[in-house]
Parts: structure tokens; sequence; C-alpha cells
């Protein structure tokens, strides 16, 4: 596993997915497309109880040059929010929806919380199976959130977004208090990613 950082007072580690430890994270559902999509909004920043409600009427193409999309999530926990929506991730969500012969307004997962929970678990139990040393049995669906909050915070910040933390915490729904700001700094935001230490690296000639 790339970046852990052990939990204040209790067992257990907080975990921040590289980009291609999420990619085969969400590959040992390959075969289970509602499995793979409820990973893949994890990796969006959603919170495991909205992602059982999520449905094809949540998508939303944004008013710009490029195509491009984000998902609504209308009952998040401090009222509606939206959040980028990867191409992948949109693709995964129609097409498992089509499907399945679901209306626009139907839920695509229509799992319970706890069900979308033990599917990230069991991806990574299979994976700590065949690689026990990499500490994949560390890995909860919590992780898919926080791995999600510290690669846009800072893929924004790299790029020269002003306003990358806030953004951040409206598209993954924080509170934007003092607590709100320390519990994203405190819970969430990790380490640099290594795609963006790479970039760093590159531009700053040391390489």
């Amino acid at each position: 596993m790339t970046q852990t950082r052990p939990y204040d007072g209790k067992s257990g580690r907080r975990v921040w997915l590289s980009r291609s430890e999420q990619d085969r994270l969400v590959d040992q559902f390959a075969e289970s497309p509602r499995k793979a999509l409820a990973l893949r909004l994890g990796l969006c920043g959603l919170r495991a109880d909205e992602i059982p409600r999520v449905a094809r009427e949540h998508v939303r193409q944004i008013d710009a040059e490029r195509e491009a999309y984000k998902l609504v999530i209308p009952t998040a926990k401090r009222g509606k929010r939206e959040t980028p929506l990867p191409e992948e991730t949109k693709t995964l969500l129609v097409t498992t929806a089509n499907a399945r012969g679901l209306a626009k307004d139907e839920p695509v997962i229509d799992r319970v919380t706890k069900t979308v929970q033990r599917w990230a678990s069991t991806a990574a139990e299979q994976l700590d199976d065949a690689e026990p040393a990499k500490a994949w049995n560390h890995v909860t669906f919590h992780d898919l959130r926080r791995t999600w909050a510290t690669d846009t915070f800072y893929t924004l910040a790299f790029h020269g977004v002003p306003i990358a933390e806030e953004l951040t915490m409206g598209w993954g729904g924080w509170a934007m208090s003092e607590s709100g700001r320390r519990t994203f700094r405190e819970n969430y935001l990790g380490p640099e990613p290594d795609h963006i230490a790479h970039q760093a690296m590159e531009k700053a000639a040391l390489l």
C-alpha cells in the first residue's frame, strides 16, 4: 500500500490509494458492474449511505464547451450538492442502469449501506490474499472517500486553482465552518498522491 497513517487512539490505519491501486480495487469486481460502480462512486467522494440512492436522473451534463458531467446528490448529509463525475464512471452508471432496465429515477445500486461497505472490504480482502505484505486488509469503504478528497485537493492546488480546498469541501459535502475544515484536514487530507509528486518533481527538474 502506498500511503497509510495510523489512527489516533484506535487500531487500524487510514489509507490513501494511488490511482493504480484504485483501479486494482475496482477491477476485483470486473464481472459485477453494480459492485464496481459502487466503488467508483465512493472514489467520486460519495458517502456509503448516499450510493444506494443514485439514479440516472442524477447525472447532469454541465454547461461548458467540452462535454463534462456532475452527479447531483439531492439528499446529502448537509443538503443537496453536486460532485464531478468522470466520464468512465458516468458511462458505467448509465450502462448498468440500462442493462437492468431501470427507469431514470430508479436506484442503480439498490442495496443497503452496509452491503456497499462490505463490497469494498471484500475487494480489499481478495487483494490481501494475493499480496498480504501490501496491507490491503486495512482498506475500508471510508478510505475511498478519503482518497478522493486528497487526490482532488492536490490536483486542483497543483494546477493553481486558488479555492482548491473550498471546492473539494463543497463537492464532498463538508461543512464550510472551522470545525468542518478541521475535520477535512485532520481526517481526510493525506500526503500528496504519487502522480502529483511526479508532476511536481518533473516541473521542478528534480527527476
